[in-house]
Parts: C-alpha cells; sequence; structure tokens
C-alpha cells in the first residue's frame, strides 16, 4: 500500500459512543406516539444506515406502516428530540481525538464520512469544538446514496483531492467495510460500534476484511508510525 495520505473516519461507533442518545431519542419519540418502547439492544441491532433506514426498522417492530402519516410522524419526532439533545449524551472514545490531532500533525488530512444527517453532524462536531480536525464533512443527505454505497466516499476523496488508493475508511461496521470496498479504499474495522447487532469480527472474517482493531486510536496509531495501515 502507498503511504496514506488520507483518513476518513465514520462517527457514530467509531469515534463516539453515541448509543445512549440514539436511544433516548427512540425512547422520547416513540414514548409520545404511544407505543411501547422497544430494549436498547433492539435499537443497537438498529443502527447503521442513517436515520431513514432506522425509521423503517422502528416502524416494522412497532408493525407502522412504512406509507402510513405515523412513519413520517416518527421520523420528524426522533430529528426532534435529538436535536433537543444536541449531543450531551454521545462521548469520545478514550484517546481518539488526540489521536487524530497526532495524525494531522504529520500532514495526514481527515474527513468525517457518516450516515449521520448533515445538520445533527455539524451541530455535534461545531458543539464539541472538533470542526477544525476535519478537513471534510460527507454526511448522509449529502449524497444520493449513502454508505455501504460509495458514494460519501468518493465525494471525500474529491474534496481532500486524494486518489483512493492513498486513503482508508476506519469505521465500524458493514456499510463502512462494503463502502470502502466499493470505492476502492483500504478499510480498517473497529471494535467499539454497532454493526447492526452483528460482532464485528466475525463478519469481517466472513467477508474477508483482514484488518480490525480494537479502535479506532489503535488504527491512527498504526499509521503514525509507520505510515501506512
Amino acid at each position: 500500500m502507498q503511504k496514506v495520505k488520507a483518513v476518513l473516519f465514520d462517527l457514530d461507533g467509531t469515534l463516539v459512543n453515541s448509543l445512549p442518545e440514539i436511544y433516548q431519542g427512540v425512547s422520547k419519540a416513540v414514548a409520545s406516539m404511544g407505543y411501547q418502547v422497544p430494549c436498547e439492544v433492539v435499537v443497537s441491532a438498529m443502527i447503521g444506515r442513517g436515520i431513514s433506514v432506522l425509521v423503517d426498522r422502528l416502524c416494522v417492530h412497532l408493525g407502522i406502516s412504512l406509507t402510513s402519516e405515523a412513519r413520517q410522524t416518527l421520523f420528524s419526532r426522533l430529528l426532534a428530540a435529538w436535536e433537543e439533545a444536541g449531543g450531551r449524551y454521545v462521548t469520545f472514545y478514550p484517546g481518539v481525538m488526540d489521536a487524530i490531532v497526532a495524525l494531522r500533525a504529520k500532514g495526514v488530512k481527515t474527513a468525517l464520512v457518516t450516515n449521520k444527517i448533515h445538520s445533527l453532524t455539524v451541530e455535534f462536531i461545531e458543539g464539541r469544538g472538533i470542526a477544525h480536525l476535519f478537513d471534510a464533512v460527507v454526511a448522509g443527505d449529502d449524497c444520493p446514496n449513502n454508505k455501504p454505497a460509495p458514494d460519501m466516499l468518493f465525494k471525500a476523496l474529491e474534496m481532500l483531492e486524494v486518489d483512493a488508493a492513498e486513503a482508508i475508511m476506519v469505521g465500524d461496521s458493514r456499510n463502512d467495510a462494503l463502502a470502502g470496498r466499493a470505492a476502492g479504499v483500504s478499510v480498517a474495522l473497529v471494535e467499539t460500534g454497532y454493526n447492526e447487532g452483528v460482532s464485528i469480527v466475525d463478519w469481517a472474517r466472513e467477508a474477508g476484511f483482514t484488518k480490525v482493531y480494537p479502535s479506532a486510536r489503535k488504527v491512527c496509531e498504526k499509521i503514525i508510525t509507520t505510515g501506512q495501515l
């Protein structure tokens, strides 16, 4: 592999533990509509494809028609709950932001590539004072297709002005892995996230992905030390 010039990071489950906030929003929205709130483990397995897919999965679980007005109500209330929370239930994984700072000090460009919608993404990174640590931000509603399609990665590479062979996609789920493969980008998977309720280690082995790390911090440290993955 060529020397790494850019690293594309997923957000939820990769840089931050957002499950408490996602679950808080789901609980509030679902309860406000008179439905029984699913347990956190069930909601965790629904995470990974952005808010629209999460809402669809919730609707199936709750018995709500995907074409009904209730689906749109759930979508709106879920979004409002997250906007109200403003990221206060989200925590960074230990050492990960310091590792990104060190990575950038080595001249490596960084991008945030997340299926979370753009407004919530920008609100979070600006509110936590980390927006300056990313040379590009590509969110789920910035492209026609989100991960696992490669569209978002192509856009990030274009914004960073680097070739796919010079970049790495770091993420916690199959969506990150498959998007990276489709975009021709090397993939580093991390064990901190959700992967729709399936062990990322087991999934990676079966799907032919060999680079699995305990955390995004460990990925950064490897690149800082060797210049490669």
